[in-house]
């Protein structure tokens, strides 16, 4: 503040300096940070969530060309004739492995097939196998781990077979997807 004396009246001049205190300053600079902060906390939100929407659908369409496959080859499964493992005259025979349940029966073509949970060595995760006669080989990719499989034969009338799959996606921990799915599936042979 300038003090001057002027036709003997003291006039006191001040220069006005426009600007923020440092209170005002410390509140606006919080609240960037808080609106920041909720903004990216969102924006993970939204994308772990986007990842987990994902690993899922990539279980879905894996399990969905395990059942197709399946599907086709149980509806036109034939009696077995004595030449495959199983009660003769039955269509379907079921019994059970270290890694959970084994469905056997004659297919269309006269071939003996097995469905079963199997250990893929390379990749050390279970893994849905088909053996036809003495041929193997596996039909659930790796990335997908099948932690139980679960086969139940009604015989009675038409045939019908109920599996049922647990499988989840071998990626990150924080965006495994984890499924249980089960289907029907009617024999196109009746009793």
């Amino acid at each position: 503040m300038i003090t001057k004396i002027r036709n003997n009246k003291i006039i006191k001049n001040r220069k006005s300096y426009s600007g923020f205190s440092l209170i005002e300053v410390l509140v606006s600079v919080s609240l960037f940070v808080i609106i920041i902060m909720s903004a990216t906390e969102i924006f993970r939100l939204v994308i772990d969530g986007q990842r987990n929407a994902i690993a899922s659908q990539n279980v879905q369409e894996s399990l969905k060309y395990f059942f197709e496959v399946t599907g086709k080859e149980v509806r036109m499964a034939i009696k077995n004739d004595g030449s495959c493992p199983g009660a003769v005259g039955e269509i379907f025979n079921f019994s059970t492995n270290s890694y959970g349940d084994v469905l056997s029966f004659k297919n269309y073509y006269g071939e003996c097939v097995t469905y079963q949970l199997a250990l893929d060595l390379p990749s050390n995760t279970q893994r849905f196998q088909i053996v036809r006669d003495s041929n193997s080989g596996f039909i659930s990719p790796r990335k997908i781990q099948l932690s139980d499989l679960k086969f139940v034969v009604n015989n009675t009338g038409q045939p019908i077979v109920t599996i049922r799959v647990q499988a989840s996606a071998l990626d990150d921990s924080r965006f495994q997807s984890q499924l249980e799915i089960q289907t029907s599936i009617a024999s196109r042979f009746y009793k």
